[in-house]
């Protein structure tokens, strides 16, 4: 072997390493964010909540500390669902569609606290899909969302958004976003992006 290609395979594994290196601190720092994240939301629970409970009314808005926005949606499975009918169980709200990839990786954590955490916990899961924002006609929007349920296996309920009032109502702009809702129907907390059982677990066991 020549020095001339001793030196070319040198110089393609130091690149290869560089580029290993970058990758796992794209990575690191993702998972940091999201972490940090987490804490904000952790340190402001207790003072959000104090505010919230020594005012004598309660606004019913989207910020931390108002009371979420009632609905009543259809179901995929054909029911109905009343958010107001889930007071005293606290709440992950969450707005989804079937073509973000974030709502993809979310998900089967979703359903894995779902089943293993939530009930025990007193929590319920609800997710919303933004059906206005699915791609093609209604059947097809349709068959998009039940393929989506159907693949992770989700057995929580899917309330419907068919004219887009929640999307406007909760402001979803960043998909997925998700809202954590105490007893008595007050948000505690606004996550915008993916979130894993760690963080629901944390969220949903901070507010009352």
């Amino acid at each position: 072997m020549n020095k001339k290609w001793f030196g070319s395979i040198i110089a393609l594994a130091i690149i290869a390493a560089m580029i290993g290196i970058m990758l796992k601190n794209t990575a690191d720092d993702g998972l940091s964010g999201q972490k940090k994240q987490l804490e904000r939301e952790l340190a402001q629970s207790e003072e959000v909540q104090a505010g919230a409970e020594g005012d004598a009314e309660v606004q019913e808005g989207i910020a931390k500390g108002e009371s979420a926005p009632d609905f009543t949606l259809g179901t995929l499975d054909g029911g109905k669902l009343k958010l107001s009918d889930l007071r005293g169980e606290k709440v992950i709200l969450n707005f989804w569609a079937s073509w973000c990839g974030p709502c993809r990786a979310e998900m089967p954590h979703m359903q894995d606290f779902h089943e293993q955490e939530a009930e025990k916990a007193g929590v319920r899961v609800i997710a919303v899909n933004l059906s206005t924002s699915e791609r093609g006609d209604k059947d097809k929007v349709m068959e998009n969302i039940q393929s989506f349920v159907d693949e992770f296996g989700l057995t929580f309920p899917i309330p419907l958004d068919m004219d887009g009032e929640q999307m406007d109502a909760y402001r979803v702009i960043t998909i997925p976003t998700t809202y954590i809702i105490d007893t008595s129907g007050i948000i505690r907390h606004v996550v915008r992006g993916p979130m894993d059982e760690e963080m629901m677990r944390d969220l949903t066991a901070s507010v009352d």
